[in-house]
Parts: C-alpha cells; sequence; structure tokens
C-alpha cells in the first residue's frame, strides 16, 4: 500500500461524506456526531497498533480501517432517521456492501481489503456471531477495531451524559429513553453473561452498564491502557445509580482490570 493510496481512502471517504451534508456545508447532528467518531476511532486504531508494536503498514491498515468502519451509518441515517440495526439495516454488513459498490476494494490491495471488509462487516457483532473462518490477519484487525471502537463510544457516551444526561440518545436510538432506570433483564444479563443484547436497552442506564460489560471485551492490553488513561470506569461509575447488582458488577470489573493492569506493567518491566 502507497502512500497515495492511504490518501485516496482519507480523500474517498471525505467525498463520501459530502453527499451528505446540507447546502451550508453542514452534515445533520447525527452525521456530523459519526463523521467525528469515524475520525476518533481511526485516531485510537492507530495508537492501538502502534502501542502493539505491529509494522507501519499495519498501522496504515489499522487507521484507515477505523475511519471507514461506521461507513453504513450513513445511508442508514438517511433511510431511516435511526441508529438501530434491529430496526433497520445492519450496518457492518451494509458498510462492506456499499465500499464494495463505490469501488473502494480497488483503492487497496487483495490481501489488505480482505482485512478492512471482514472488519467492517463484523465490527459491529456479537463474538458468537462473527465466522469462525476468517484469516488470523483478518481477526487481528476485526480486533482491534472493535476495540477502538469501544473507547471511543465510552467517551463520547459518558462526556455527553455528563453534559446533558445524553438528550441526543433518543434521536439516534429511539428506543432508548434519557430515563436513569435500571431495567432489570439487563442487569440480569450481564451479571450472568458478562454482555448485554442491545435490544434489551430501554434506558441511559441501561446503555452505561452495556459498557462496562465491555471492560470483558477488549482484546489488547493497550486498550485496557488508554482505558484506564481515560478514567473511562470511574466516569461511568460517577452515572450510575446506587444498586446492589451494579456495585457486584462494578467491583469485578475493578478486579479484573486491576489484575490486567499488573499483568502489563510486568511486561513494561520485563518480568
Amino acid at each position: 500500500m502507497t502512500s497515495d493510496s492511504r490518501t485516496s481512502i482519507k480523500d474517498w471517504f471525505e467525498r463520501y461524506v459530502n453527499r451528505y451534508r446540507n447546502a451550508d456545508g453542514a452534515l445533520p447532528a447525527a452525521l456530523e456526531l459519526k463523521y467525528r467518531h469515524s475520525r476518533r476511532v481511526a485516531d485510537n486504531a492507530r495508537l492501538i497498533a502502534h502501542m502493539l508494536g505491529w509494522e507501519q503498514a499495519e498501522i496504515s491498515t489499522a487507521e484507515r480501517c477505523g475511519l471507514i468502519h461506521d461507513i453504513g451509518r450513513f445511508s442508514q441515517h438517511l433511510c431511516y432517521g435511526s441508529f438501530h440495526d434491529a430496526d433497520t439495516v445492519d450496518h457492518g454488513r451494509a458498510g462492506r456492501l456499499l465500499l464494495d459498490e463505490e469501488g473502494v476494494p480497488s483503492l487497496l490491495g487483495d490481501d489488505e481489503w480482505q482485512k478492512i471488509s471482514c472488519a467492517v462487516e463484523y465490527h459491529n457483532k456479537q463474538v458468537s456471531d462473527i465466522p469462525h473462518d476468517l484469516s488470523h490477519q483478518a481477526v487481528l484487525l476485526l480486533n482491534l477495531i472493535r476495540d477502538a471502537d469501544k473507547l471511543d463510544i465510552m467517551d463520547l457516551v459518558i462526556n455527553s451524559v455528563s453534559d446533558n444526561g445524553f438528550k441526543e440518545l433518543p434521536e439516534m436510538l429511539p428506543h432508548i429513553t434519557p430515563g436513569r432506570e435500571l431495567t432489570s433483564e439487563v442487569i440480569e444479563e450481564v451479571l450472568k453473561t458478562k454482555t448485554v443484547s442491545v435490544v434489551k436497552l430501554r434506558t441511559v442506564t441501561d446503555f452505561l452498564m452495556m459498557m462496562v460489560s465491555w471492560f470483558y471485551d477488549f482484546n489488547y492490553a493497550p486498550s485496557l491502557i488508554l482505558a484506564g488513561d481515560r478514567r473511562i470506569l470511574e466516569r461511568i461509575e460517577k452515572e450510575l445509580p446506587e444498586h446492589e447488582s451494579i456495585r457486584d458488577l462494578l467491583s469485578d470489573v475493578k478486579i479484573l482490570f486491576k489484575n490486567n493492569a499488573e499483568k502489563i506493567e510486568s511486561n513494561r518491566k520485563g518480568k
């Protein structure tokens, strides 16, 4: 992959997004959010890949993939006015098809397209729904993009909740309300499976609980380092209601985080 090809992907992304701008050049608020999210996920992906010691070509691939991972969101919102996949389309699958239709594979080598297209298609899937026959290299990139995506969503959501209770959430995901109640099914599922089905989310608190469960799903140590540096768990905890089950979950995640942090520090010191 040449530097010209890297520039071509970025240029293509900007040209594609520009199709959704109003006459004054502004994007609708929800799409502006996704545009900025895409750029930050690209930054996260580049940073994680660098911290993992990947080769420069692999770092560049990670950055490009982060930039276009959510490309399916733009047409999804235009057509349906929502980012709720269950009621609209699978934005990962739609994104891969769109990239193919737009001729993006021609901007990439066959090997890079295979890895990036898999990451785009499966980045939003539950682990149990990801095919088992993906190549090793495709899985490495997919796992990195999933981490980079989660890190930015966590940061974005907790900032919005802290600022205004995430008033934008119902516009993007109409099935979720700004309420701070905790849905019993959500906490039961988290405690039992360490995951949450998006279809069960009803309130902002449910969304926050899903983000807590993501700490069990990080694939790479640098992702935990970045989450710790950004104080994501502490910031989420401040916004959660007092609840025995929540305390138990947070305690468990803190132990998980501490154990992983100790392993990371040991590795850093060469022990």
